[in-house]
């Protein structure tokens, strides 16, 4: 098998005219050439970083395949737009007292493929892709570095014919969509924008215990301000655990968290003024949580059945509504009202029916 390989290389271990792209990318899977990429239809039993050809008894010391690349010592989250730098050191490169016959390799350009067209070679030193990479468990992918040899002569460094790949792999962290909709993927949260200053935010791309919403978020060198959770963003995600709101996020849509089995904490920002219908229902494992100043809406069974929950204390000064069982947390659990609106909310919740033995106590 490395015989054959070494017969298919032998059209590109010669130097000729390769025009370069400046896209240091790699596809998603969605264009036509996934099976040249991914699938990798070369048959090559090549360990990383090793190449196709026996060295000469001239280039023995140093071979195009003692060449080191940096940056891909752990798995990479292929986020949509997101980009990794790595590092290429060409063999006999840092020899810096050369003499007569020395040889060196010096990095020229890198590809996915081992043949590769004039749209998918890359001189720039960095790997991602705009749409992102989506794999369930973690992944493996070749990726093919092309070496130009150039020997010692007579007091300089002197280019001759050969360009040699040299096969190393990369792999891509588990990430998967969930089947959310979103236009940008960034830490792990995908992102919507809304308009020119806000986006919200539309689901998780990784696996995360800790959720921490940013107050901003830059895409394509432009700030948002995070303002809004989508409608069922999270619900029913088994993983998370906790989740911190930054101080741009002004609603919560319905169904946000809806059925998080072990969710436990929140920690609401200092904007939010709306919290929609079941955004918070059915989560088990809740434990006490307290409502900002500027809360003015609560939405029908937005914290409906969260058995955990001993307290809910509410700080705002702005709460207007309150919808159907918005605060049936469940049947023992304490309110903790502002003094000076205490009846003006009791009232209010009372009258959204809450559980009987809801108790109701001045903060």
């Amino acid at each position: 098998m490395k015989k054959l390989a070494a017969i298919i290389l032998a059209g590109v271990l010669t130097a000729g005219a390769f025009t370069t792209v400046n896209a240091a990318e790699f596809s998603d899977g969605t264009d036509t050439e996934r099976e040249e990429y991914f699938d990798d239809n070369y048959d090559y039993l090549w360990s990383a970083g090793e190449d196709a050809t026996n060295d000469t008894e001239e280039t023995k010391s140093v071979s195009a395949n003692d060449s080191i690349v940096e940056g891909f010592e752990k798995p990479l989250v292929f986020y949509p737009n997101t980009y990794y730098k790595f590092n290429v050191i060409g063999a006999g490169t840092q020899n810096m007292n050369p003499v007569n016959g020395d040889v060196r390799w010096i990095p020229l350009y890198w590809s996915l493929s081992i043949k590769p067209q004039e749209s998918n070679i890359n001189r720039k030193w960095e790997i991602g892709s705009a749409k992102g990479i989506y794999t369930k468990v973690e992944r493996a992918y070749n990726m093919y570095v092309f070496f130009q040899r150039e020997e010692y002569i007579e007091n300089a460094w002197v280019k001759n014919d050969i360009i040699q790949p040299v096969r190393y792999q990369f792999n891509a962290a588990p990430l998967t969509d969930q089947g959310k909709s979103y236009n940008y993927l960034i830490g792990g949260l995908g992102y919507k924008i809304l308009n020119e200053k806000e986006v919200s935010v539309t689901g998780l791309g990784a696996a995360l215990n800790v959720v921490q919403i940013p107050s901003t978020v830059a895409i394509n060198d432009k700030t948002y301000k995070v303002t809004t959770i989508d409608q069922s963003a999270f619900s029913a995600d088994k993983e998370i655990t906790d989740v911190i709101f930054g101080n741009n996020v002004t609603t919560i849509e319905k169904q946000a968290f809806y059925q998080c089995p072990n969710l436990r904490t929140i920690r609401f920002g200092t904007k939010v003024t709306k919290i929609g219908s079941n955004a918070f229902a059915e989560c088990a494992k809740l434990k006490n949580f307290t409502l900002p100043a500027s809360v003015k809406r609560i939405d029908t069974k937005a914290f409906y059945q969260c058995p955990a929950v001993k307290t809910v204390k509410i700080n705002s000064t702005a709460l207007e509504y309150v919808g159907k069982k918005g605060l049936a947390v469940n049947k023992t659990v304490t309110m903790k009202l502002p003094k000076k609106l205490f009846t003006k909310y009791q009232k209010m919740i009372k009258a959204s029916s809450v559980y009987p033995k809801t108790k109701f106590i001045k903060s």
